[in-house]
């Protein structure tokens, strides 16, 4: 048996990893010839210019053949695809969202700025939201719930699904981390009502900032748009919409800004051009991990059939266990950890203190249909036993077979002395 680092034995790994990130890491010629064409349109805005800006429309286009939706509204930022999905859907002061505790600020977020009350769910070892306990939480004031597919793996969709349809509930899928990821024969992102998509660095796809709306109902579409450009319907957007009464001006309401410019969707259609190569890639490593470990019994690996394969996740019985193990694996030269910084949002600033731009905002204003919410880490007690017991180890599109088997191999050595 071999001698852990952690006691003093030689490390599994000193080599340096490559990044672990995943579009970002192959940036190169593709988005560079895209680029040029914006520079020689000399028209960065996607709408008009001094010549002919296409490279968000081509980008659109591409997401509404991949999810073989009807509509795809590109926008500024994964956070700005939340807040133009929750405008799309009309929520507002006095209606309930509901979203796992384990998530990033931009769900919650965007709930708030535009009044509507957040309530907390617990997750399951999918680390995606527990059917059952979203299903406990609904009241008459719920009026959709947001399903993140964390780290690429799908959450329990025909299940939140037959909930959300028994009490009529909006589903927003966010898939910010889990473009090309399955839950059985379907696209995550094809399952809900409307579908969020992010383009951060760490995302599937990057251009540095970028997100999407998905959707078929062309109201929420019509909705989306308004929202994400100071209340206008453009051209290009009215041609696409049958229903002709939402194409009007007396349909504008105020909005923000949240367009897309032409840099980022040039970036975007070059790197749609790699998803399956990035998608093909990690699945093929976690695949060798868990060949590796087959009926293992000290841990379990997240895995449901469709996972992007961004990263491994073990599970153990007890806290103790997981740390042990994490530690003694850091030892080893592996970098442990999610590339997500997720964490439990009731333990996090501002969530705890439910402070808002200003004090009198709804949801939490005095008088407003949140005044008297509290968010209490006791509520989702579930989701920090779970955390507490899990540890993460990514994979990035440049680790190699033999980078895998470093990960294999340091695994085996801590499981084999301490698992």
């Amino acid at each position: 048996m071999e001698k852990l680092a952690i006691n003093g034995g030689t490390p599994v790994r000193t080599a340096e990893w490559p990044t672990n990130l995943l579009g970002a890491a192959l940036i190169g010629e593709e988005e560079l010839n895209e680029l040029r064409d914006v520079v020689k349109e000399k028209s960065p805005f996607r709408h008009y210019g001094i010549g002919t800006p296409t490279k968000v429309a081509a980008f659109e286009k591409n997401l509404r053949e991949y999810y073989g939706r009807r509509f795809a509204l590109a926008v500024s930022s994964g956070s700005a695809a939340l807040s133009c999905a929750m405008a799309a859907l009309g929520l507002g002061p006095g209606d309930e969202v509901i979203l796992s505790a384990f998530t990033w600020f931009s769900d919650y977020d965007a709930l708030v700025s535009l009044g509507v009350t957040p309530v907390f769910a617990d997750i399951d070892e999918s680390l995606d939201l527990d059917p059952a306990d979203f299903e406990r939480r609904i009241t008459p004031r719920t009026k959709a719930v947001i399903v993140v597919n964390f780290q690429g793996g799908p959450a329990n969709m025909p299940e939140i699904c037959r909930i959300a349809k028994a009490h009529d509930i909006r589903i927003i899928e966010d898939c910010a981390q889990a473009m090309g990821g399955c839950c059985g024969e379907k696209l995550l992102g094809t399952w809900g009502d409307i579908t969020i998509l992010s383009f951060q660095l760490h995302k599937v796809l990057t251009a540095g900032e970028g997100g999407a709306v998905i959707m078929d109902d062309e109201k929420f579409f019509a909705r989306a748009v308004r929202y994400h450009d100071l209340g206008l319907m453009r051209e290009h957007f009215a041609d696409q919409i049958t229903d002709k009464s939402l194409v009007g001006d007396e349909e504008s309401f105020a909005g923000l800004q949240f367009r897309m410019s032409e840099l980022a969707g040039a970036f975007l259609v070059a790197q749609f051009r790699r998803i399956d190569r990035i998608l093909e890639h990690g699945r093929m490593l976690h695949e060798r991990f868990r060949s590796a470990f087959e009926g293992n019994t000290h841990f379990r690996i997240r895995y449901t059939p469709g996972d992007c394969g961004m990263a491994i996740f073990l599970f153990f019985d007890t806290a103790e266990k997981a740390n042990r193990f994490r530690d003694a694996l850091a030892a080893e030269g592996i970098q442990v950890g999610a590339a997500s910084a997720c964490a439990n949002l009731l333990r996090e600033y501002p969530i705890r203190t439910r402070r808002l731009v200003h004090d009198a905002l709804p949801p939490f204003g005095k008088g407003c249909p949140g005044e008297n919410v509290t968010f209490d880490p006791a509520d989702c007690a579930q989701t920090d036993d779970v955390l507490s017991r899990c540890l993460a180890v990514s994979i990035g599109v440049l680790y190699t077979e033999a980078d895998m088997d470093d990960i294999i191999h340091a695994v085996r050595k801590v499981d084999e002395n301490i698992g």
